[in-house]
């Protein structure tokens, strides 16, 4: 391998490297962090510092193996030099968070020409949340010299940091274009589309995903999850493409040996629940209604925290929950597993599905006699690592369970757990505090605008027009998808002053100005979840549609566990006569928006204390199979029967309110 004649110019640049190399006191190997094999030229690879290096890697020796490629990186070109300190600064970045900076910058320095070093530097910005200058660097990486590949893994990730959706948009385009719209780029190019609403690129995209689909590529898909339920609702594509992901990411492991099951006579069941999420998020607002209702005489709870410490009350709230909570984040899949198994759990509960985060490289292992899918993804986790995943009759009804990988648990009548029993509803804001008109029907939607296409939007639109004394008021989508919306609004001749933009606001100032809305207007394929439930307790009814897989009935399942199934509309036509309907009588909305504040602790969406016996009494018996040497069965948990239900109480003041389409 030859030295560059360059070496010499960068020699201030590479000093700092060799006084950090001997201060990088770290021994454990950290998370995942995948092979060496392909970071530089193949000279590089095939040096004996590079043999080493992967050899104490393959041992979990991340000391040595940062040593021989900070050597390695004294004596090869500038450019294989940056690439092995973006190596090294990603190896390092959960133990030595400062001397992977370190390393990242003088990694910018030594090749500031190519993007990965520029984008290697945001990445490591956004591990800390340090989120102005991962965007400073992310934008530098658009301006140095990127692949049509980096081009849209740059835009993306300048989505997910907010603040430069314009610049996004046009790397993702470019890179797309560039690449001869290469169906390997499609869907990462669609979620920024999406979350634009740059609808002429994005159903351009689907409808070259559907060809795909259609011709029998599924299994070969390269769609993420959560992009591909944003506008596919087939559930068997939905799982085929999902299985597909799961297998491509989490490849299979040698199963750890576990003791046998023992039985659970005198003991407690040891059950534990696995997230990135227990901070400031929606699954810990969610999942914090069956921790803080577990009976801990039969039940001893543990958590496995893979996200960071954003400080956040709910956070410390969260981890005060469990009998033992360990930070998860620095430990690789192996030794993350090999912990699971020797703290002997007996039902392991990833709350995070094939989300960001995820650590289902460690759940291959097979750590827990019983490992479920619950809560953070809508749908199949792959099924490969999983037993069962928690659905309702509803959500995934009787007989489509057959096409599922995984075994189905059925907690009805909704499966998604929630912690408003122990909230209080803030008091509501005047409307002349967020904007709004006092004497105008009010239309709401607070889910992402990636969950709007056109369809939807032009939907609105129609109730809209068809309602003249109504507004719309959504959550701001920042400035280019808010430019494409009111552009297609005003096309329609919708005035611009129909539609009311609101910011972003903490979750309970949120509850507080929702309540000041008349309806909400529930998107698709892929509808409101959380946001639904929030709606509710804030005592606003949704209009969904029925839908056809997993994620688009979650709404349908909450506003039937609310008693409110008139809500939930067949077909498109239906739900825009409804609205309209709405907007007509809003003497009879305010019925029942007095109902659902009124009862809101009594109807079963709400029932959390429920909710948690039914997920209690499905572990035990998922793990009684397991003691007896049985496979995996479908469990249904049915509701317990109560004097006052929601149902019943439903049944006298919703029939007073009369709407009609």
């Amino acid at each position: 391998m030859k030295k560059s004649k360059n070496k010499k110019n960068k020699l201030k640049k590479t000093e700092s490297i060799s006084e950090q190399k001997n201060s990088v006191l770290v021994q454990s190997l950290p998370n995942e962090i995948g092979a060496i094999e392909g970071v530089v030229t193949p000279n590089a690879n095939s040096h004996p510092l590079m043999i080493k290096a992967k050899q104490s890697l393959a041992v979990g020796n991340l000391k040595e193996t940062v040593q021989a490629l900070l050597d390695l990186s004294m004596i090869s070109t500038p450019f294989e030099c940056a690439q092995i300190l973006c190596k090294v600064s990603d190896l390092i970045k959960h133990v030595n968070f400062n001397q992977s900076i370190k390393l990242a910058i003088d990694a910018t320095k030594i090749e500031s020409f190519y993007s990965f070093t520029w984008f290697h530097l945001s990445k490591i910005y956004h591990y800390k949340r340090m989120i102005k200058d991962a965007r400073e660097a992310g934008l530098k990486a658009l301006k140095a010299k990127a692949s049509a590949s980096e081009l849209v893994d740059i835009g993306r990730h300048l989505s997910t940091l907010g603040g430069a959706d314009k610049e996004s948009l046009e790397a993702v385009k470019k890179g797309y274009n560039l690449s001869n719209q290469s169906i390997n780029l499609a869907s990462y190019t669609l979620r920024v589309a999406l979350q634009n609403a740059d609808w002429e690129l994005s159903e351009r995209i689907i409808k070259q995903l559907s060809q795909f689909y259609d011709q029998g590529h599924a299994g070969q898909s390269p769609e993420t999850p959560r992009t591909h339920l944003l506008w596919c609702q087939d559930e068997k594509v939905n799982i085929e493409v999902i299985s597909n992901f799961a297998k491509k990411n989490y490849p299979s492991k040698e199963c750890l040996k576990l003791e046998a099951p023992s039985s659970l006579a005198g003991r407690k069941l040891k059950i534990a629940y696995i997230s990135s999420d227990f901070r400031e998020h929606p699954t810990s607002l969610l999942a914090l209604g069956m921790l803080r209702f577990h009976n801990r005489e039969n039940f001893e709870i543990f958590g496995y925290c893979n996200s960071y410490d954003d400080g956040s009350v709910l956070r410390r709230e969260m981890s005060s929950r469990f009998d033992m909570f360990r930070s998860i984040k620095s430990l690789n899949d192996l030794d993350l597993a090999k912990l699971i198994m020797n703290d002997k759990i007996d039902v392991l509960i990833d709350l995070n599905g094939l989300t960001e985060g995820a650590r289902h490289g460690a759940l291959a292992y097979r750590p827990a006699h019983v490992q479920i899918s619950y809560l953070g993804f809508p749908g199949t986790a792959g099924g490969r690592f999983f037993d069962y995943i928690v659905a309702d009759s509803y959500t995934i009804p009787i007989g489509i369970e057959k096409i599922y990988p995984e075994k189905i648990i059925r907690i009805p009548p909704s499966y998604q757990i929630n912690d408003y029993y122990s909230r209080f509803l803030p008091p509501s804001l005047k409307r002349s505090a967020v904007g709004l008109p006092d004497d105008k029907f009010v239309f709401g939607m607070f889910n992402n605008i990636n969950k709007v296409g056109p369809k939807v939007w032009n939907a609105w639109i129609e109730i809209l027009l068809s309602a003249p004394n109504s507004i719309l008021w959504i959550m701001d989508p920042g400035e280019p998808a808010k430019n494409r919306l009111i552009k297609y609004a005003t096309e329609k001749g919708l005035l611009e002053n129909r539609i009311v933009f609101a910011p972003k606001f903490k979750q309970e100032k949120h509850i507080a100005r929702l309540q000041l809305a008349d309806l909400i207007l529930d998107p698709w394929p892929y509808n409101g979840h959380t946001t639904t439930g929030d709606a509710l307790f804030a005592g606003v009814p949704v209009v969904t549609l029925e839908g056809k897989n997993f994620a688009s009935r979650v709404s349908g399942g909450l506003l039937i566990g609310a008693g409110l199934s008139s809500f939930v509309k067949s077909n498109i036509e239906e739900y825009i006569k409804f609205s309209i309907a709405c907007a007509k009588k809003p003497e009879e909305i305010s019925k029942v928006k007095n109902y659902l504040k009124k009862f809101r602790f009594k109807i079963t969406s709400f029932d959390s204390i429920s909710r948690t016996a039914q997920l209690e009494a499905a572990y035990t018996e998922a793990y009684k199979l397991k003691l007896r040497g049985k496979k995996a069965q479908h469990i249904t948990v049915r509701y317990p029967k109560k004097v006052n239900s929601a149902n019943d109480q439903l049944n006298n003041p919703w029939k007073k309110a009369n709407i009609k389409a």
